[in-house]
């Protein structure tokens, strides 16, 4: 194992458990993205953000859709399985050659409860900012991923 060169660059990792399919996960976390991202606090165009858009497959776009603008890219998949995995870039509102990586998995553990883990790394993508970006991310990913789409996934169980 390869020492991290910056450990101020480590990737962020979260975990969610909970009693769902992971097949329902996968699609409540990408066919459902619209619904729980939490677009008026977690969005570039903010109160004009009408949607999030997770295209699927391998090649699908994520894409903010605002009132009176153009659409702007967040990401592309870049690996789809469905119920297992599912990873992107993540670059929403930049350059698209400066991104991260944003991967997503669904497991059972040994009770029959779905394990959803959410890893974003590759930070030396984005350069000097890359200490500051990983930072907001922190308490970003905590909020929309540990609070908004855990909580959609209990309300649709």
């Amino acid at each position: 194992m390869t020492p991290l060169k910056n450990p101020d660059l480590a990737p962020i990792r979260f975990e969610l458990t909970l009693a769902v399919d992971p097949d329902d996960a996968f699609t409540a976390f990408t066919s459902g993205f619209g619904e729980w991202w939490p677009t008026d606090t977690h969005s570039i165009s903010k109160k004009d953000c009408i949607t999030v858009e997770f295209n699927d497959g391998v090649g699908g776009e994520i894409i903010e859709r605002a009132k009176g603008q153009d659409d702007i890219p967040w990401g592309r998949v870049r690996s789809w399985q469905p119920g297992e995995h599912v990873s992107f870039t993540w670059h929403p509102g930049w350059n698209a050659g400066d991104f991260t990586l944003v991967e997503v998995s669904f497991d059972l553990n040994e009770f029959g409860r779905c394990v959803i883990r959410l890893e974003h790394k590759a930070w030396e993508n984005v350069g000097e900012i890359a200490p500051a970006l990983r930072e907001g991310y922190l308490k970003g990913w905590e909020f929309a991923f540990g609070e908004c789409f855990g909580n959609y996934l209990r309300q649709k169980r």
